[in-house]
C-alpha cells in the first residue's frame, strides 16, 4: 500500500459540510447586523430631523395662543415634495396639544410612505411674563 498524503472524498466533504454549518449563522449576523445599521441611521436622521423642527418652533418666540392658533402642521405641506435626506423621503407633523397647561407641543417624524412615527418628541411651552422691578 502506498504512503498518500492527499485528502479522500469523503474528509473533503465532511470538511465542506462543516463549513457549510458553519457559514450559516456567520451570514445571518451579518445581514441582521446590515438591518440594524440601516434602522440605526433612519432613527438617528429622524431624530435629527424632530430636533431641527422642534428648534424652529422654540425660536418663534410665540405666545401659547399664538402658537394653538397656528394649529397642526404638516412639513413640508402633502402638495409638496417631502425632505430628502440619506436616500429616504420624510415628512415632519406638528402637534398642538389644546387643553394643556403648560402648552404640550409634540413633533413626529416619518417616512414619507408611511404613517407610524419613527420618532416623537415632545415639549412644554410656558408664556415668559416680565414685569419692570423698580430699584429701591
Amino acid at each position: 500500500m502506498l504512503n498518500q498524503k492527499a485528502f479522500t472524498f469523503i474528509e473533503l466533504l465532511v470538511a465542506l459540510a462543516i463549513i457549510a454549518v458553519l457559514f450559516v449563522p456567520v451570514m445571518q449576523l451579518f445581514s441582521h447586523s446590515v438591518y440594524s445599521a440601516s434602522v440605526s441611521q433612519d432613527t438617528i436622521t429622524a431624530a435629527n430631523l424632530a430636533r431641527w423642527q422642534m428648534e424652529r418652533v422654540k425660536n418663534l418666540n410665540l405666545s401659547k395662543e399664538q402658537l394653538t392658533l397656528m394649529g397642526n402642521e404638516i412639513y413640508p405641506p402633502l402638495t409638496a415634495l417631502p425632505i430628502e435626506m440619506n436616500n429616504a423621503k420624510w415628512r415632519i407633523k406638528r402637534a398642538i396639544i389644546n387643553g394643556t397647561d403648560p402648552l404640550e407641543i409634540r413633533i413626529s417624524v416619518c417616512r414619507d410612505d408611511e404613517t407610524i412615527p419613527i420618532v416623537t418628541l415632545v415639549t412644554l411651552i410656558e408664556d415668559m411674563h416680565w414685569e419692570k422691578v423698580e430699584a429701591i
